[in-house]
Order: structure tokens, then sequence, then C-alpha cells
């Protein structure tokens, strides 16, 4: 039995594939967006003959408090909590069944007064083919500026201004800073002053989902109708309750008369006025 095992756990070790390279990673840099620090999230996808499952390792500065290591599944575009992952000093090693993933942390930043300042440095042991990275502005602050500058500012389908670099290649050992200084105009966090943003990238934190399924809420509206059958037998039974009363009384009523009419004793006719 020892045998068998020692056999067998080298080749169950085999089939994870270590990753040297990834193919793309997408960076997003939300200051001040639900909390008063840096929301960082990267989204990856690994090369498409990367043998599944693989193992990954991103740096992960020291300060930085995690959100979210998940999975996002090609055939619908869902992150899935399927990830087993160990955090260390200055990296997480992660080990994901799908070639895409997502990484979320929160990064803090450098206060004095109303300006807000901090830096993103990636450098790490794999290489990315193409790496890009976008800054995105607080709606409470007037003044954003990057170090180095970018020329491409724009504003996104969701409703904030973005400064975005060039997509470039980063190789192993490379790295890619960026310093990001603004001036805050109130302390209002993005997320509270605007809907949160519906645009490519995933909304931070689980299970939200890039393709966000547009349906009809089928519990929802079987219980709307449902209530609304209530109701129009409710008010039938009223109805009905009432006009069956007032033939009743109606009934009665003209019984009544025809009981207290009075009559000539001596021919039978019926007497006018009674």
């Amino acid at each position: 039995m020892l045998i068998f095992l020692a056999l067998t756990l080298p080749v169950a070790g085999q089939t994870q594939g270590k990753v040297t390279a990834i193919d793309s990673l997408a960076v997003e840099l939300w200051p001040d967006y639900d909390r008063a620090s840096v929301l960082v999230m990267l989204t990856g996808t690994l090369p498409a003959d990367t043998k599944l499952p693989a193992t990954v390792i991103i740096p992960f500065p020291q300060a930085a408090q995690l959100n979210a290591v998940a999975s996002i599944d090609r055939s619908d575009g869902r992150m899935k909590d399927d990830i087993s992952y160990s955090h260390v000093p200055a990296e997480i090693k992660f080990f994901t069944p799908d070639l895409s993933f997502r990484l979320e942390y929160y990064l803090p930043y450098l206060v004095n007064n109303i300006q807000r300042t901090f830096n993103f440095t990636w450098v790490a042991g794999l290489s990315v083919k193409r790496f890009q990275l976008r800054v995105q502005q607080p709606t409470s602050a007037n003044i954003l500026e990057t170090e180095p500058a970018t020329k491409n500012i724009l504003r996104d389908e969701d409703e904030f201004t973005y400064y975005a670099f060039p997509v470039q290649a980063v190789p192993a050992g490379q790295s890619f800073s960026v310093d990001v200084n603004y001036t805050m105009t109130t302390a209002q966090l993005s997320a509270k002053n605007l809907v949160p943003p519906s645009a490519r990238v995933q909304e931070p934190g689980l299970p939200s989902t890039s393709n966000t399924e547009k349906g009809v809420n089928w519990p929802v509206l079987a219980a709307v109708v449902g209530i609304l059958i209530m109701l129009v037998v409710f008010i039938w039974q009223i109805a009905a309750s009432r006009t069956a009363s007032n033939r009743h009384i109606t009934h009665n009523a003209k019984a009544k008369k025809q009981h207290n009419t009075k009559f000539c004793g001596k021919c039978g006719t019926a007497l006018q006025g009674y």
C-alpha cells in the first residue's frame, strides 16, 4: 500500500501545472470606491495550453487586506469561490480549475488633509503578455494625477472617469509602477454617489458576475399573480354576497307589501292607496 502511494503521489502532483506566464492581466485601481482605501482588482487569463488545475503565484502587498480569490467560469463568465489558496508574506499562491481568475484586495493610502496618495507596483516571477492598468477617479475628487502620466483619460459607460495606460508586455522580474495623487472635495465614497457600475470589470466580491442574468424573476411573479387571484376571488365573493342580500331584501319587501294590501269586504277588490 505504501509503495502504491509513493508511486501515485508524484503523478498527482504533476497534474497541477505551475504557471510561468499569464496571457492577459487587467488591473483596476478604484480608490475611495466603497472603503477609505484602494480597491485593487486583478483579472487574469492563463495561456490556452495551460494544464488545469494550475498553480498561480501572484505578488501581494504586506499591508493589503484580501477581499476575494476566485476562478471565472469560461462558459458563463461567473466568478466561482472554488479556489484553494495560501497567503504568505508578499504573495498569494492559489490553484485554479479555470483559465481565468480574479484576485481582489484593499490597499491603504496616505492621507494628508484632503490629499490622497498611493503607489501600485507589479513585479512577479511570471511574465505577462498583455498587461493593462486603469485608475478610476473617485467621484468626490476634482484633481487626479498619475506618475507616469497618461493622456488616455476617458469617461466610461459606467459614468466613471478612468486613467488608462497602454497595453504592454511585462516580462518576469520586470516591474510596472504607478504613483497616484488626488484631492478630495468631500469624504463621500464613490459607491454611495453613483449606481454601481456595470462595466466590463466585474463588481468586487462574490458572487458578482460580468454577465449578469437579466431575466424574469419567476418566484416573485408567481407570488404577485397568486395575490392578484386571491384579491379577485375575494372581491367576487363580496359582490356575490351583496347581490344575494339585495335580492332577498327586495323579495321580502314585495311580499310584505302584498301581505299588507287591504281588500273590500263586500266584493274582495283591493283598495287603492293601501
